[in-house]
């Protein structure tokens, strides 16, 4: 039996809160209910919940704003949308102002469970990922060399949070560094910058850790609203890094990762020798990866294919130069392969 959380449901609907909570109760939480903003906020300063089930619509209020001013009073709340509008847009909406999950009318009190138990998890990779942060922090300021010490544990799990989130990426960051790391040597960069590239690499996605599963996990078109939100993820990246020293040298990597040679990419529209260097080189690696990778929406594609790819878009999308170097490493790996058998 499920016990231990706190849970709030507000809704303008008597029968609503009435079974729902009566229900949640019966699996062992802790429950109250408010049938109106007044009420919610009353709630949420005297008391601490940990998760609150908000209605959309509540008399001349929208759940969305009321979520906001419950924020304000307590920042570590967890917000699942409840509405009879169940369209994508409103989804979405509530998703990019932060609420952990959605639900449309009418649902079953196991639709509140399943809720509770994605929401639980959530918290439970936020709290990891606030702790691995914070230990970061104190490990700089501490040791340099302690810092060293758990720098790739760090990396690897906050890689490996996030992919579970991205359907079909799972092990991607981890290949992009690695090919990012072949494409590094191949022109020679200096050991700072290696280690930078492998480092940014591996990191280049964990802004995805703020974009919900439902527009990852998509398997038809995004609309504008979900592109918009998944092209935000480099700037999500630097927002979770940027408090970290030992990260500075590599946030114009991860920033500026899909821009595009030409000028047609994002965030900034850069085009050029304007794109950082190291930015360029995951570009390559990152799409290559991509093209390998089956995703909900498309099974991947072989190796042969996606050279094909990279050299068709060299120039346009990718700096050449990195194209010929991720060519010469590709090669001497062949040839290195064949040596061994």
């Amino acid at each position: 039996m499920l016990t231990g959380k706190r849970v709030l449901i507000v809704d303008d609907e008597a029968r609503i809160l009435e079974l729902f909570s009566a229900s949640l109760e019966d699996f062992g939480y802790y429950v109250k209910t408010a049938s109106d903003g007044y009420g919610a906020l009353t709630l949420v300063s005297d008391e601490t919940f940990d998760i609150v089930f908000l209605d959309q619509l509540l008399g001349t209020i929208k759940g969305l704003d009321l979520m906001q001013k419950m924020s304000e009073i307590n920042p570590e709340l967890y917000f699942v949308i409840i509405t009879a509008n169940g369209n994508t847009d409103l989804a979405v909406e509530s998703l990019k102002r932060g609420a952990a999950d959605f639900i449309s009318k009418p649902f079953f009190a196991t639709d509140l469970i399943k809720s509770i138990e994605y929401v639980n998890k959530k918290q439970e990779l936020d709290k990891q990922r606030k702790e691995l942060l914070i230990t970061l922090e104190i490990k700089v300021d501490e040791k340099t060399r302690e810092l060293k010490d758990i720098y790739f544990s760090v990396l690897s799990t906050l890689a490996q949070a996030m992919e579970k989130k991205d359907i079909g990426t799972y092990g991607h960051c981890r290949r992009v560094s690695y090919y990012s790391g072949l494409i590094a040597a191949s022109i020679d960069l200096n050991e700072r910058d290696s280690e930078d590239i492998k480092a940014a690499a591996m990191l280049h996605d964990i802004g995805k850790i703020g974009i919900s599963d439902f527009i990852l996990g998509k398997r038809d078109s995004l609309d504008n609203a979900e592109i918009d939100t998944v092209r935000s993820h480099p700037q999500k990246g630097v927002e979770i890094l940027k408090p970290l020293r030992q990260f500075e040298h590599i946030l114009p990597a991860i920033l500026h990762h899909h821009e595009n040679y030409d000028g047609s990419g994002y965030p900034a529209g850069l085009s050029g020798e304007n794109i950082p260097l190291l930015a360029r080189i995951i570009a390559v690696a990152d799409a290559y990866d991509a093209i390998l990778s089956n995703r909900p929406y498309r099974t991947g594609r072989e190796h042969a294919e996606a050279m094909d790819e990279i050299q068709r878009f060299s120039g346009k999308q990718f700096d050449n130069k990195i194209v010929d170097a991720f060519f010469k490493a590709d090669k001497l790996y062949n040839e290195m392969s064949r040596n061994r058998t």
